[in-house]
């Protein structure tokens, strides 16, 4: 009798997020100005927060298939509400809807290419300073809407920078934690096998545990 794989693509993602982080830490961190960061750490903090997103939606339909009352060998079929609704109903004591609801904001911000018209004004000591920002029309639907703090254009909760080219390594650290915080309560609640999103890559030329990357990200903030 075959054997039933259920294939997902969660660990894939972790090296080449060592990797982009590895180079995302070889550039020097500067400051976000007129909603604006370096455009080196920009792409490369834009694209670690896409996979870890991504990864992290991959790990849930794995426990939406497990969680599934299909008869054997069916085809589970995925949550029509978000992934942090979901795992919100799934668990009453999960805690964590409204700041992962902000980085699934995020991941819909740079995928979908949110385009923003920003005023900036020449600066003696800043170099630019922001006069005005707005958000083009058709762009953001309603979590977005509720996420963004329109004054300073991060999210209400965590901070995010919710303009693409302000995302930089403070956002890479924050999504990273959300992460780790998701999948650590779903294998204390019995949803998902802990060896699942344990990985041992390399990352700057050693073995490394993936999830110690917080604390070099939080060491470089």
């Amino acid at each position: 009798m075959p054997d039933t794989i259920v294939t997902i693509t969660g660990a894939a993602y972790f090296q080449p997020i060592l990797d982009l982080t590895e180079r995302l830490l070889q550039r020097e961190r500067r400051k976000v100005t007129a909603a604006r960061i370096g455009h080196r750490e920009n792409g490369y903090a834009l694209s670690v927060v896409l996979l870890l997103v991504v990864a992290l939606e991959s790990y849930v339909g794995r426990v939406s298939y497990l969680q599934s009352n299909l008869p054997k060998g069916g085809t589970a079929k995925p949550p029509r509400t978000t992934v942090p609704d979901y795992l919100a109903k799934l668990r009453k004591s999960f805690r964590l809807q409204k700041s992962l609801t902000e980085a699934f904001v995020l991941r819909d911000a740079i995928a979908h290419g949110h385009v923003w018209e920003l005023q900036v004004s020449d600066h003696s000591v800043h170099g630019q300073v922001l006069r005005g920002a707005k958000l083009l029309p058709g762009y953001g639907d309603y979590k977005y809407k509720v996420a963004l703090n329109p004054r300073t254009r991060r999210s209400s909760i965590g901070g995010l920078n919710l303009v693409p080219s302000a995302v930089g390594t403070n956002e890479v650290y924050k999504v990273l934690t959300l992460v780790w915080r998701t999948l650590s309560f779903l294998a204390r609640s019995g949803l998902l096998e802990k060896a699942a999103f344990s990985y041992h890559g390399r990352f700057q030329g050693k073995p490394f545990e993936f999830w110690e990357l917080r604390n070099v990200l939080k060491g470089a903030l």
